[in-house]
C-alpha cells in the first residue's frame, strides 16, 4: 500500500482514488449501497482495463476495526494457517474470499488495510443489479418471468452454492438482495459475506443471530446453534418461492411472525415434522400458538404465482427444500442433479 494517504470519502467523486498494491490504483465515480459500518462503492481501474475486459469494479469499505496486529495481518498471507484468532467480521470474511473462486460467486480481487482512515477495503466484481432489484423491476414482464428464466437462474445460484458447501462454508444470509445480476450476460453471482462461517473448524462459534428473518429456517427461529449447509438450502428455497410469487413467502421481522405463517403453510409443529422442537431453546415461541392445519406448501406457490406453469418437478424440488426437519432437507448437489433441471418442460 502507498504510504500517501488516501481519503476514502470526499465531494467529488472523481478525485476520490484507491490504491491497491497488487492491481493498482481505482477512481471513485459513486456510492452502490451504504449501512451501519461501512459502504460499497462503485470504482473504475485508472489505467486500463483487466485481461477480461472488465472497466468496473465494487470497493466495500468498512470502518470497524480499530486495531490491526501484524499478527492478523500475518495470518491473511498465510494461505495455510487457520485464522482462529482473528474476530473481526471483516477479517473473517476476506478469510473466506480469498478461499473461493467461482464464476456465480463475487470474487475478491484486491484488499487493502488503511490503516489512516481506519478502514479495510474489498476489492470485488462489479454487477449492475442485484436479484431484489431486478425481479422488482420486471414482475411484470412474461419474457423474463418465466419458468425457463426460473430454471436458469436457479441452477446459477445453486452451482455458487454448492461450491461453498464444497469448501465448507456457510453463507448464512443468501437473500435476493445478496445475489448479484448482470442483465447483459445472465449471470447471477452470491455475494456478501460477512455473516460466512467455514463450517470445518468454525462449528463451535455458531449463532442464531445471523441471517434475514423472512430467509430464517425453523430451527434457527427456535434457538437451534448447531447446523450446518441446510440453512442455506431453507434460504434458497425460499428464494425460488420468492421468485415466482413476486413477495416473501415468510414476511415477518421477528421469529414468532415467521413462525406463524409457517404453521399456516406447513401446520403445527410435532415430532414427526420437526423432531424433539419442545426440547429446542425457543420452543416457548410456539406454545401459545393455536393448532393450526396446513395449507400446504403445493397449494400455497400455486395460488400465488405470479407466472403460469404446471411442473410437479419443480413443487418437488421446493418441497425438498423446504422440509421442516433439517435433517430431511435436500442438498446442494442433489439440487443440481434433481430431474426439474433435466425436464424439458417449460
Amino acid at each position: 500500500m502507498s504510504k500517501k494517504k488516501i481519503k476514502s470519502y470526499q465531494t467529488n467523486d472523481s478525485k476520490t482514488k484507491y490504491n491497491f498494491r497488487r492491481t493498482g490504483v481505482y477512481i471513485r465515480k459513486g456510492i452502490l449501497g451504504e449501512g451501519t459500518f461501512g459502504k460499497v462503492i462503485l470504482v473504475e481501474r485508472e489505467y486500463h482495463r483487466d485481461k477480461d475486459g472488465s472497466k468496473r469494479f465494487a470497493i466495500k469499505i468498512s470502518k470497524r476495526f480499530k486495531r490491526l496486529s501484524n499478527a492478523d495481518s500475518g495470518s491473511l498471507m498465510n494461505e495455510n494457517k487457520k485464522p482462529k484468532e482473528l474476530n473481526f467480521i471483516e477479517i473473517r470474511e476476506l478469510v473466506i474470499m480469498r478461499k473461493i473462486r467461482h464464476k456465480n460467486v463475487v470474487n475478491l480481487l484486491d484488499f487493502n488495510f488503511c490503516r489512516e482512515d481506519r478502514e479495510i477495503w474489498i476489492l470485488m466484481d462489479y454487477l449492475s443489479s442485484d436479484l431484489g432489484k431486478f425481479f422488482s423491476a420486471n414482475k411484470d414482464n412474461p419474457s423474463i418471468m418465466n419458468e425457463r428464466f426460473l430454471k436458469n437462474i436457479s441452477h446459477q445460484i445453486l452451482e455458487g452454492v454448492n461450491y461453498l458447501h464444497e469448501n465448507s462454508i456457510i453463507h448464512r444470509d443468501l437473500k435476493l438482495e445478496n445475489i448479484l445480476y448482470d442483465e447483459q450476460n445472465n449471470i447471477a453471482k452470491i455475494g456478501d459475506f460477512g455473516l460466512s462461517r467455514q463450517y470445518d473448524y468454525d462449528i463451535s462459534t455458531q449463532y442464531t443471530d445471523v441471517g434475514t428473518y423472512p430467509y430464517k429456517p425453523p430451527e434457527l427461529l427456535l434457538g437451534l446453534t448447531h447446523y450446518s449447509t441446510e440453512f442455506d438450502i431453507w434460504s434458497l428455497g425460499c428464494i425460488f418461492v420468492e421468485i415466482c410469487t413476486g413477495a416473501p413467502l415468510f414476511p415477518e421481522n421477528d421469529s414468532l411472525g415467521v413462525l406463524k405463517i409457517m404453521f399456516k403453510i406447513f401446520g403445527s409443529f410435532n415430532d414427526d415434522l420437526l423432531p424433539g422442537f419442545q426440547n429446542f431453546p425457543m420452543s416457548h415461541l410456539i406454545k401459545s400458538l393455536p393448532p393450526t392445519k396446513s395449507i400446504g406448501l403445493v397449494n400455497y406457490i400455486k395460488e400465488h404465482k405470479k407466472f403460469e406453469f404446471e411442473n410437479d418437478y419443480f413443487f418437488d424440488l421446493i418441497e425438498k427444500m423446504l422440509q421442516i426437519d433439517p435433517t430431511k432437507r435436500i442438498s446442494a448437489k442433489d439440487c443440481l442433479e434433481h430431474p426439474w433441471f433435466k425436464s424439458s418442460k417449460n
